[in-house]
């Protein structure tokens, strides 16, 4: 299930409507979405995080942490912008614009 407040604001559009809509990597995902009350196109990074400290699954919260915090100071035309953040224990969705 995705993070808390996430499907009330967001729309997650079709896994793969058209070519280059969907990426994956070794940690997570990236899908389109759309903001339900602009119509905005972003993408959702959900990004998994580790439960156990022992885990090899999922990156470390503080790494999440410190990448939230970086894009939160970084306002640079060639860096996607963070918009939205929601966080479940599972994982995180760090909403950027495109």
């Amino acid at each position: 299930p995705a993070p808390q407040g996430c499907p009330d604001f967001w729309v997650l559009l079709p896994t793969v409507p058209q070519p280059g809509s969907c990426r994956s990597g070794h940690f997570g995902v990236v899908r389109l979405c759309r903001e339900r009350s602009t119509g905005a196109f972003y993408a959702a990074k959900f990004v998994k995080t580790r439960r156990r400290r022992g885990s090899h699954l999922g990156l470390e919260r503080a790494q999440v942490e410190r990448e939230v915090a970086i894009l939160r100071q970084l306002n640079h035309p060639n860096i996607m912008r963070l918009h939205d953040l929601f966080a479940s224990r599972a994982e995180v969705v760090l909403v950027l614009e495109l």
